[in-house]
């Protein structure tokens, strides 16, 4: 045991010496700031446009916290927030070892539509500053307070010529280019832009619209022609098209550039569009001419109801030639292009569709749509043929089981078509009740249509396709159709003697023919079967009227040109498009 001692003893002294020997360093005492740590904005509403990008527009000035690492190590983190969010969304910008930070109009901008800031709108955002050491230790908040902003649009779009008179000789060459720079500047989250434009004054209230990629889109003749027809242009009238850039962000903010207005002179639009192809019923000889439903203030948006072959294709064509025709490869809707070599492939079943196609901008839908079932026939039905929910019945065609006709005696008064007893399958007019748009021959409206207005008592041939709309009211001294059909006069090329001018007969409807022809202006025309005077329509009144069967009279062609014209021999409309 006393051995034992002695050690423990002599261990003691050893460490006690060691110790007496060697200095231990005291612990650093940082202090940790002052308590009072606040921030104080240049102004409190900030002013600034897209010149002031570059310029400092806000200015944040604190005072110094006093943390261990002095001020030259002491960073300040400025953090931006919706006013009344409490930071749960937040954007920031670092500053180090001074007491002020500045932000530059590019800066705030930026970050206030980081934060959904509206072009236009003003937004109020809490600012609040965290000092801490650059290790992000020993951290003081600042005061919160606020600061009023509106978002500017940086988003500039530039023509680099305004006035434009088009030629369709050149309609393949460039004529305008028009750029723009990157809207958000300062915001680093994704863009995406819109080019769009509408006719000159509407406020945008319809635009077309396409994406773009790049900061500049080209445009050749061609295509500023589409597009002025496709908004109402008319050709040799100068029409002002407005364009603006569209951009929008990640956070589904949207941002507008300026309107740029180019005047836009478009030569003749499409008065002719067809759909031709194996599809159709008159294959790739014949085309089925489309319809335009208001020439007047949409001449480029034509259509129909058609019955298409599946597994087929189609294109479209202007004035039943292949000097002008679109193509795509998508179905059932896309952008046909103009001169593409591609046909549309009908991919869904045989059977008819709603074909739409605006020749201005290419934009073309196939929507499949339904023949209602009539299994008791088509009837007639109105005060004009024995009082409304009486039933005139009509004779199915036995080579197409869409057309029905008949021979009726009318007075005047008003009628619908529908199937024979039932209301809930009728066919009215396009226009309202009694429109003259609906009468003596227009594409009918399934349902909810129009009621018709017999104005002249009468014996008439009717003739109706259920499945295209289309129906006609005329004598019945042309009931049959006449074949073949031809323009003949003096304002033609080979004058009163022909022969003729021959015109296309429609494959859908045999009693309606067009044709593109060149006639000379002061001179007159008249219709006729088979280079012959046995059967004629002449009528007095130019560019349209209604031709009548035997009728002596001469057409009056107005200026020379090149016209669309189109011939019902039934019904005896025409129309001279040009």
């Amino acid at each position: 045991m006393k051995n034992i001692k002695n050690i423990g003893l002599i261990t003691t002294l050893i460490i006690g010496i060691a110790l007496s020997c060697t200095q231990i360093e005291n612990t650093p005492n940082y202090t940790n700031g002052k308590s009072s740590f606040t921030v104080t904005p240049s102004t409190a509403t900030v002013s600034a446009t897209a010149s002031d990008s570059l310029n400092t527009v806000l200015t944040l000035t604190w005072n110094d916290p006093k943390l261990a690492v002095g001020l030259a190590n002491t960073m300040f983190t400025v953090y931006l927030s919706p006013t009344g969010t409490s930071f749960a969304t937040f954007t920031t910008k670092t500053f180090t070892g001074g007491l002020s930070g500045i932000f530059t109009g590019k800066d705030l901008n930026g970050m206030a539509a980081k934060l959904g800031g509206k072009v236009g709108q003003s937004i109020t955002l809490d600012v609040k500053v965290i000092a801490s050491q650059e290790n992000n230790n020993s951290s003081i908040v600042s005061n919160v307070t606020q600061v009023a902003f509106s978002p500017y649009g940086d988003l500039s779009l530039n023509a680099t010529s305004v006035n434009k008179v088009l030629s369709a000789a050149n309609s393949s060459h460039p004529t305008d280019t028009l750029s723009w720079g990157k809207a958000f500047k300062g915001y680093s989250g994704v863009v995406t832009y819109q080019l769009q434009y509408a006719k000159g004054g509407t406020s945008f209230a319809a635009p077309t619209s396409g994406a773009v990629s790049s900061f500049s889109q080209i445009y050749t003749v061609a295509n500023l022609n589409n597009m002025t027809i496709g908004i109402g242009g008319a050709s040799g009238v100068a029409t002002p098209v407005d364009f603006r850039i569209v951009a929008t962000n990640e956070l589904g903010n949207t941002e507008y550039s300026n309107v740029v207005t180019l005047t836009i002179t478009p030569y003749a639009a499409n008065n002719s569009i067809d759909l031709i192809g194996d599809a159709t019923p008159g294959g790739w000889s014949t085309g089925t001419e489309m319809y335009r439903p208001d020439p007047v203030n949409n001449p480029a948006n034509w259509t129909i109801n058609i019955k298409l072959i599946g597994g087929n294709s189609v294109k479209f064509r202007a004035d039943q030639a292949w000097t002008t025709n679109w193509g795509s490869s998508s179905w059932p809707s896309g952008t046909a292009t103009l001169g593409s070599p591609n046909n549309i492939a009908v991919s869904g079943t045989t059977g008819y569709y709603q074909v739409n196609f605006n020749a201005g901008t290419g934009a073309y839908n196939f929507t499949a749509i339904t023949v209602p079932s009539i299994p008791n026939g088509l009837s007639l039905t109105g005060d004009a043929i024995g009082g409304w929910g009486v039933d005139t019945h009509l004779t199915q065609d036995p080579s197409n089981n869409t057309v029905y006709t008949g021979t009726v005696t009318l007075t005047v008064g008003s009628l619908k078509f529908r199937h024979t007893g039932d209301w809930s399958i009728n066919w009215g007019g396009p226009g309202p009740d009694n429109d003259p748009s609906n009468y003596p021959s227009a594409y009918g409206k399934l349902n909810n249509g129009g009621n018709i207005k017999i104005n002249t008592a009468g014996t008439y041939f009717v003739w109706i396709d259920i499945g295209s709309g289309e129906y006609m009211f005329g004598p019945t001294a042309a009931a049959i159709p006449f074949t073949p059909l031809g323009v003949v006069g003096d304002a033609t090329p080979n004058g009163w003697n022909g022969p003729d001018i021959a015109m296309i007969q429609n494959p859908t409807n045999p009693y309606k023919w067009s044709v593109k022809a060149t006639l000379v202006g002061g001179k007159s025309a008249k219709f006729r079967v088979n280079n012959d005077w046995t059967n004629n329509w002449g009528a007095t009144a130019f560019p349209s009227g209604i031709a009548v069967l035997g009728n002596p009279g001469n057409i009056p062609v107005g200026a020379s040109a090149s016209y669309q014209i189109t011939f019902n021999s039934l019904t005896g409309e025409y129309y001279f498009w040009q």
